[in-house]
């Protein structure tokens, strides 16, 4: 029934999402981002024994964010964003046990918990409604932060606390070794002149050449322009802004995943305090080695045994190099420790869920 339904809402639309007893709304209100988050929640409902009635925007599901993912009590409505609020205003949950909403700055600006959850209008007796927030900031500063709401990492800012389910699931992974000839290093998100990060990984590729490493291709998958110097050019791969089908097979193929956060820029510091990045989930998921710095690495899970660690930008192109030289039989240890991280936070991420639904 479950996959009829699904066929019936992907090409001919739905007027409402589909629910019945035993059935949680996983709702992906945000048009624009957060979507490869649903998969990994979804995953996590279906794990506890419900069926699962995801909400997600119509062009998310053509792109293909569920494209590895299927299950007989699994239902992808595609249902824009108006109709799931026209929805929701009018028949709160319906009969489902519940909703969870996994950008849920979308119904509060980050701030009104108590509006987000009387949106809902409970009508049955134990009906649960949960809340993902992707950045604390704005209600630990106002005062009005929850901490039955969900984040996806431990927050590191003003003592707050939270339920941690970190979603890293994305179906049928086929996990890759390291490549015998061509390493490639991908980097998920946008590539611009202008962003710090994107000179830091430009400049390193460059040292790396001019040492005489030409072993290498970089992925670049994101939106943006940017000037790549000459000698890097025969490199450097600039796929733009994918489709997510796509991107899992680019992230699928390559053999480390990038990162350039830098300790002394403040943008980026939410990456260890108030918020987290998209990048670790298809790390976790994928089991990509990172190559992340120092101070980023140890609050995400990730050291010298699952990850590659570097000091500072000065250091990149060395912490390249040190993924190029890598032996197979070490690229596959660090694999294995990375997938037991991946298996802790998803085990603890089980049992978080599990409670905070049971509260």
């Amino acid at each position: 029934m479950a996959i009829l339904d699904w066929f019936k809402n992907l090409f001919f639309g739905a007027s409402e999402p589909f629910s019945d007893a035993g059935t949680f709304f996983v709702w992906e209100p945000c048009s624009k981002s957060h979507s490869e988050v649903v998969p990994g929640y979804a995953k996590y409902l279906l794990d506890l024994g419900y069926k699962v009635s995801v909400i997600v925007n119509p062009e998310k599901l053509k792109e293909g964010v569920f494209c590895r993912f299927s299950d007989p009590n699994l239902i992808l409505n595609s249902i824009s964003r108006s109709k799931a609020r026209k929805f929701f205003l009018k028949k709160g949950l319906a009969n489902a046990k519940g909703i969870l909403v996994t950008t849920v700055g979308k119904l509060s600006n980050g701030r009104d918990y108590n509006g987000a959850y009387e949106f809902f209008a409970k009508k049955l007796p134990g009906q649960k409604t949960l809340f993902v927030e992707h950045e604390i900031k704005p209600a630990v500063d106002g005062g009005t932060w929850d901490e039955n709401i969900i984040t996806l990492r431990k927050p590191d800012y003003k003592g707050a606390k939270s339920v941690v389910v970190n979603p890293h699931y994305f179906g049928n992974v086929r996990i890759t070794n390291k490549s015998e000839d061509i390493v490639k290093f991908i980097v998920v998100g946008a590539l611009q002149d202008k962003r710090r990060d994107c000179s830091i990984i430009l400049s390193a590729f460059e040292k790396l050449i001019d040492r005489g490493i030409t072993n290498v291709k970089l992925i670049a998958v994101g939106k943006g322009a940017v000037n790549l110097p000459e000698k890097i050019k025969p490199y450097v791969e600039l796929k733009g802004s994918l489709p997510f089908k796509d991107m899992y097979d680019e992230v699928e193929k390559a053999d480390f995943f990038l990162t350039s956060y830098e300790p002394d820029f403040a943008p980026h510091l939410r990456y260890i305090t108030t918020g987290t990045s998209g990048a670790f989930q298809l790390v976790y998921g994928f089991l990509k080695p990172v190559v992340i710095q120092e101070k980023f690495a140890p609050i995400n899970g990730f050291n010298g045994k699952n990850s590659v660690i570097y000091s500072d930008s000065s250091s990149y192109s060395e912490a390249l190099e040190r993924c190029v030289k890598m032996s197979a039989g070490e690229y596959g240890k660090m694999q294995a420790n990375l997938k037991a991280l991946a298996d802790e936070i998803y085990a603890q991420s089980l049992l978080a869920l599990k409670e905070l639904i049971e509260k």
